[in-house]
């Protein structure tokens, strides 16, 4: 019998396949594209998710063809937060209101002012971010089209729409809309009135290793798969990243750093951060849920100052990076590019270079983009640490930990060892294949094994009180330029 995972994620679908054993069998990705008309828009047509997926899938049935044929169920995975409004018939109304879309600022606020008690009752501030201020704004920004929605869906449950022809959702995924009652573990009353949704709009909600349907004849057909295959309810990329990891207990903790980054530790109750500087939301394991540190600024920080010097090869400036040796950088940066959530929850924050003079070339940039994000992950983990203090090496995924000058600064930033998973970049993609298992029947203890590390970066010992003095450095710099950078 084989497995597979499908990760919907928002620049690409990922999609693996594995035997019973979790041997990874085939791989495949298809990019997606992301429409951004003008700065603060970010849509998807949903359409382009069952494109993407039909793409990945086709590849999996061409490279494995027999492997692909003995599928017995599909788990799924998705890019959380962004809201497809659909119409009477599951059709679109309009193309989909991805997670960086900023529109929706003021109505974030007003929902704060609307129902006492949000943040505590959905685990985060309410944030542009999240489905509920997206909704709302659909309300005051389009009327007319907001009259006609009928159903809402989020991505990866809009893609097992067309798979089983059923709409269900899973608790993580409800977790990341400011829908959802945390603790409730169930959609909240209060917020849906708020809007003005009828909570039949939304989908009924099961656990992420509950089996939400069958594929549609059709379907498997058109896939050359049985019509028997199981299609697990799945959950939001974070979570369900984290059952990739095998991070099923508390204490357990991962970090993923891609475009953005996130600080994960597992936890085995609803117990909000008083000061809401982290989200709690439900993981897409039962009876779990996980408190993050949330950067807005990762990955896409390195990619920027790479176009700004003009480097085409970010491996290559990586490489200049890491022949300077090990100590600090002369110069801190400020990563929020695009604001920022944990700590400080200000989508006006901006980025700042301090220290430059005239001996500053793109290696000192590139370093000291590399260390503020490095920093950034280490608030997130001062954060968590007083909540609850994750223990032993930490995985790392995303593309940031492809990276040994980048993994090597963040572990003597952390003071912890860093571990690479192998196929680290199919975390997701591989724990959606787990709840497939786990949907089918095997037992959740068999399916969350502990994942096989590919290579441990211990931190420069050496360094290590040296980049905690520039921390302590770094952290001045928000309260100090907050008034001029805002």
């Amino acid at each position: 019998m084989t497995y597979l995972g499908l990760d919907l994620g928002t620049t690409a679908t990922k999609a693996i396949l594995v035997d019973d054993g979790q041997t990874v069998l085939a791989a495949a990705t298809a990019a997606s594209q992301v429409l951004q008309p003008r700065p603060g828009i970010s849509e998807q047509d949903p359409e382009s998710w069952i494109a993407a997926a039909r793409a990945v899938l086709a590849q999996l049935r061409a490279d494995a063809p027999q492997a692909f044929a003995a599928v017995r169920a599909i788990g799924l995975s998705g890019q959380m937060h962004s809201v497809a409004p659909l119409d009477r018939d599951w059709r679109p109304l309009r193309p989909a209101l991805l997670w960086n879309d900023e529109r929706g600022q003021d109505q974030a606020l007003r929902l704060q002012q609307a129902v006492p008690g949000l943040a505590r009752i959905t685990g985060v501030r309410p944030m542009a971010s999240f489905s509920a201020a997206k909704l709302l704004w659909l309300k005051d920004d389009e009327p007319a089209l907001f009259a006609r929605i009928r159903h809402v869906l989020w991505p990866k449950d809009y893609l097992r729409l067309w798979l089983t022809g059923q709409a269900a959702s899973d608790m993580s995924d409800a977790a990341g809309t400011q829908l959802f009652d945390q603790a409730a573990r169930a959609w909240s009353a209060p917020i849906l009135g708020a809007i003005g949704l009828d909570g039949a709009t939304l989908p009924p909600l099961s656990e992420g290793t509950a089996p939400a349907g069958h594929l549609r004849p059709a379907v498997a057909r058109e896939l050359g798969l049985s019509p028997d295959v199981v299609v697990a309810t799945g959950g939001g990329d974070t979570p369900v990243g984290a059952a990739g990891l095998g991070c099923a207990d508390a204490g357990q903790a991962f970090l993923s750093l891609g475009t953005g980054a996130v600080y994960v530790a597992v936890r085995e109750s609803y117990d909000p951060d008083p000061d809401i500087s982290l989200h709690d939301f439900a993981h897409c394991l039962p009876g779990r849920w996980y408190q993050m540190a949330a950067m807005l600024n990762g990955g896409s920080c390195l990619a920027w100052v790479a176009a700004l010097c003009r480097e085409p090869d970010i491996a290559a400036l990586l490489d200049k990076v890491q022949a300077r040796g090990a100590a600090p950088g002369r110069i801190l940066f400020q990563p929020y590019l695009r604001g920022e959530r944990t700590p400080y929850h200000d989508p006006a924050a901006r980025g700042a270079f301090i220290g430059l003079d005239a001996m500053t070339d793109e290696v000192d940039l590139a370093r000291a983009v590399l260390e503020g994000v490095a920093f950034s992950l280490r608030l997130g983990q001062d954060l968590l640490a007083g909540r609850q203090s994750p223990a032993g090496p930490l995985p790392i995924i995303g593309g940031g930990g492809r990276s040994l000058a980048w993994t090597r600064i963040i572990a003597t930033v952390l003071d912890r060892p860093l571990v690479i998973p192998h196929n680290a970049e199919h975390a997701a993609a591989l724990g959606a294949a787990r709840l497939a298992m786990i949907a089918h029947g095997t037992s959740q203890a068999d399916a969350l094994r502990p994942f096989n590390p590919a290579r441990t970066v211990e931190p420069d010992r050496d360094a290590v009180p040296l980049y905690a003095e520039r921390y302590a450095r770094f952290r001045r710099l928000y309260p100090a330029l907050h008034d001029l950078t805002a």
